[in-house]
């Protein structure tokens, strides 16, 4: 027996099996490092990607409101020119003379009183002086001729709006953005310079409401580099230009649709930024946030991880050195047996004697510092940590763990097991009985169930846990994650993620969500109504007033609605002046055009907003469920379709959907996508009416009239088509091949014959209608007072000042321009003194009856 128990020891002492145990060891650890390596690389490009869509959200957000501030800007600026002009305001004398009171002092407060955001607005004479300013009376005579934006429309007069470089205001001192704009006479000289002035304060204040943490930034710039302004504020980069830096030209070749990972050009930290572009004018926002500050809830959970996988690696190397001392040490005891059989076994029995009591020295030297490492790792976790053994009696709980619940600072020592820590954290710390009931419960399945498990935990005073359970051998461990923020981040960009920022009601996502909802009942029997619903002169509004007006404006609105409707109701902005309501469940149909005659009613109530009575509407269209549709889709559809019909017929009305309405539709459609070919098939054709002086009887000219040859329809009205293609923009196109075929077979035609070619309102909107008439007048070789341009009062109702301007234009090329159908519409007056028209076309309603009806012949004679 003693020769079998001889055997089996040296086979444990061999040294190839304590190789093969520390192989072993090894193999194991490294998995279990490479694995905790993996899963934070993921958990920390997870992260990453959650900060950057964060990041482009709120750049968007960003972006839309700054283009919203200089969209008022620019409004303001025109509406004073218009008011200039009006008054009569062509040289620099005047603008000088006129302007310099302290009514118009006034009229510049007013104008700027319902727009918070800009600061003063100035005018600028000719030579460089302050005329006037909204900031104080009376004005200080303050030279800007040093300024950059006052060379810039000296050099060019004409020149479009110009973002100046930020200034310190020589009034008060303040860093601040020029908005400024050339007011110019009709011989193109330059008359004076109009300067809106924002405050860089507006722009940090607005950035701060949303700021993501203290290492978050936003920045604008233009697009030629140039740093308007910053958020946290650095005086040393405000005005600076990052043209031709590598990092300026990745944050624009990535605007609206990446987010980079650069060394900040102007902190020079390492951070994720989202550019956006500003849609009406040359800016850039960019978005960012420091790696550090984004990545920091990823460091807490990696720390976490790491120092869990630092302790299983300190218990499974001390497993390891056991094996392998006891392994030395039958090794050495069979060494010790064989010297016994020698001779000189005296001396050899005392050395290895010696050596092997140094050897103990040593291992306990290491397991002490090992015992030290524990101990820090244990410190420095970010976790709470509580260790028992299978009886539950405690062995380690950590420091971290005390802090989290409040306990004594000897409650490690003071608690002798599971049970007693915890009713200690009742006793001491912010912890009911009522929140330690879920968890007691959770840990005994998890007790049962023998594998490792995780909770999250919700405590009555607004915190959370991720509580995790992990068995070991003889006993188990437990930790305690405080996910408190983290969980108020996500609830609160999941919120934002599913309602609308300004009005705080569902957006589209939310919207659908609950749509598909109330469908699954209407599935089952219980009938629902869709309604959609459309402001009416909401746009006035905003194009008067400006949007910010025309925001809060639509957070009156949004309170009206929810106001009235019940619980089981979804109302949500779909975007611009559109929302929609599922009212669920109805008995019947006439529930729904009932409440959508209340809707009309409230809606037409005035608004007081920001010192102004707006008087507005809205015009409704109702889908019925299951009546008109069980796909969401398709209800939404049908309600769009009845809206259509609501405002084709005089818009503050509503419209149930009815079946011929999608027939007419789909007809309207197809129309549609013919119109768009019906140029490129060669399909349009131009006839010419004769213009005849009665007086000289003879004819003077042409009137080019429009027709479509439909290869199937036949010979289409203008009445048919012409509205459709300004609807889809089909005009544009259109238009500029009728002057440029008109003016061709014009050019054949005896000189002195002229040419009238009419101008939709629409035309009007493109910057390129001066340039496509004089490219048409260009390519013919027609002289341009053979072409005659005739207008209709629409086109007057639109921006005056820009429709006068191109009115002034054209008319600088030398064609001539017409009024047509004058006597319809508003048939103002002032359209004819404020442009002096060639020719008064009077609408064919009174010269038809000219000589049955006497009142037509009073009218025309008027009119003359």
């Amino acid at each position: 027996m003693s020769s079998r128990f001889a055997t089996g020891a040296s086979l444990l002492a061999h040294p190839r099996a304590r190789h093969l145990l520390v192989v072993c060891g090894l193999v194991t650890g490294l998995v279990l490092a490479l694995g905790t390596a993996w899963q934070l690389v993921s958990a920390r490009r997870a992260d990453l990607v959650s900060a950057a869509r964060e990041l482009k959200n709120l750049s968007l957000v960003l972006a839309e409101e700054t283009d919203r501030v200089f969209q008022s800007m620019e409004l303001v600026q025109l509406g004073l020119i218009e008011r200039f002009r009006e008054q009569g305001i062509d040289t620099p004398e005047k603008f000088d003379a006129q302007l310099a009171s302290r009514d118009v002092h006034q009229d510049l407060l007013h104008r700027i009183a319902a727009l918070p955001h800009i600061s003063a607005v100035a005018l600028i004479s000719r030579d460089g002086y302050i005329v006037n300013l909204s900031q104080g009376w009376p004005i200080a005579r303050i030279d800007i001729t040093d300024r950059d934006f006052f060379h810039a429309f000296t050099r060019d007069p004409d020149r479009g709006p110009l973002i100046g470089v930020p200034v310190k205001s020589r009034s008060n001192g303040a860093w601040a953005i020029l908005f400024s704009r050339g007011f110019t006479a009709p011989d193109g000289q330059l008359v004076g310079i109009i300067n809106m002035i924002l405050e860089l304060d507006l722009f940090e204040r607005l950035s701060a409401r949303i700021a993501l943490g203290s290492d978050a930034s936003f920045s604008l710039f233009r697009d030629d580099g140039v740093l308007l302004a910053r958020y946290p504020r650095l005086d040393a980069s405000i005005g600076r230009s990052y043209a031709g830096s590598r990092e300026f030209e990745d944050l624009r070749g990535s605007m609206d649709h990446a987010v980079l990972t650069r060394t900040s050009m102007i902190d020079g930290k390492p951070r994720l930024i989202a550019p956006h572009s500003v849609a009406h004018y040359p800016l850039i926002l960019a978005t960012t946030n420091t790696e550090v500050a984004t990545l920091a809830p990823w460091r807490a959970r990696a720390a976490w991880t790491a120092g869990v996988t630092v302790l299983a690696e300190f218990v499974l190397g001390g497993i390891v050195l056991l094996g392998v001392r006891q392994a030395r040490g039958q090794e050495r005891l069979m060494a010790a047996d064989a010297l016994a059989m020698q001779a000189e076994t005296g001396r050899a029995l005392a050395e290895s004697e010696l050596a092997l009591a140094r050897q103990r020295e040593a291992s306990d030297r290491d397991a002490h510092m090992q015992s030290q490492r524990f101990d820090v790792a244990l410190s420095n976790m970010l976790q709470g940590l509580m260790m028992c053994d299978a009886r539950g009696t405690l062995l380690v709980v950590n420091q971290r763990f005390i802090e989290l619940f409040g306990l004594p600072a000897d409650a490690a020592r003071a608690a002798l097991s599971y049970r007693e820590i915890l009713d200690l954290t009742i006793g001491c710390g912010n912890v009911t009985s009522d929140d330690m009931a879920p968890v007691r419960e959770w840990r005994q399945t998890a007790f049962d169930s023998h594998a490792r498990a995780a909770f999250h935990w919700e405590l009555s005073d607004g915190r959370t846990f991720t509580v995790t359970h992990q068995p070991m051998p003889d006993g188990w461990l437990a930790t305690y994650d405080d996910t408190t923020e983290s969980r108020r981040t996500d609830r609160r960009m999941a919120y934002m993620a599913r309602h609308d920022a300004l009005t705080d009601l569902p957006n589209r996502v939310l919207f659908h969500e609950n749509l598909e909802e109330a469908l699954a009942h209407a599935r089952r029997g219980q009938a629902l109504a869709l309604l959609c619903l459309d402001l009416d002169q909401f746009k006035a509004v905003n194009d008067t007033l400006g949007h910010p007006v025309g925001d809060t404006l639509l957070q009156a609105v949004a309170n009206r609605l929810r106001e009235r409707t019940r619980e089981t109701d979804t109302v949500a902005r779909l975007g611009g002046d559109e929302f929609a309501i599922v009212q669920s469940p109805i008995d019947k149909p006439q529930e729904a055009a009932d409440f959508a005659e209340r809707l009309i009613a409230i809606l037409e109530e005035p608004f007081q907003v920001a010192g102004h009575q707006i008087v507005i509407g809205t015009s409704i269209g109702i889908a019925l469920a299951p009546h008109d549709g069980l796909d969401a889709s398709q209800l939404l559809k049908n309600a769009d379709l009845a809206l259509y019909r609501a405002k084709l017929e005089g818009r503050g009305v509503y419209r149930l959907f009815q079946t011929e309405m999608d027939a007419q539709m789909q007809a309207r459609r197809l129309l549609e996508l013919d119109l768009r070919n019906a140029l490129h098939c060669g399909q349009l054709e131009l006839y010419y009416q004769p213009l005849i002086d009665l007086r000289a009887r003879t004819i003077g000219g042409f009137e080019a009239l429009l027709r479509w040859r439909h290869p199937e329809r036949g010979l289409v009205s203008p009445d048919a088509f012409i509205p459709l293609a300004e609807e889809i923009g089909a005009i544009l196109p259109i238009g500029e091949w009728v002057l440029q075929r008109a003016c061709a077979v014009a050019a054949g035609w005896p000189d002195g014959i002229k040419v009238s070619v009419n101008l939709s309102p629409v035309q009007f909107k493109s910057r390129n209608l001066v340039a496509a008439t004089a490219a048409a007048l260009r390519k013919s070789g027609v002289a341009p007072n053979r072409l005659e341009l005739e207008i209709t009062e629409t086109v007057m109702l639109q921006d005056t000042a820009a429709t006068l301007a191109t009115l002034l234009e054209l008319r600088a090329l030398g064609v001539c321009i017409a009024m047509d159908d004058f006597g319809t519409g508003y048939s103002s007056l002032s359209y004819l003194r404020q442009f002096p028209f060639d020719r008064i076309k009077i609408d064919q309603s009174f010269v038809r009856d000219l000589g049955t009806r006497r009142d037509c012949g009073a009218i025309v004679r008027a009119v003359t």
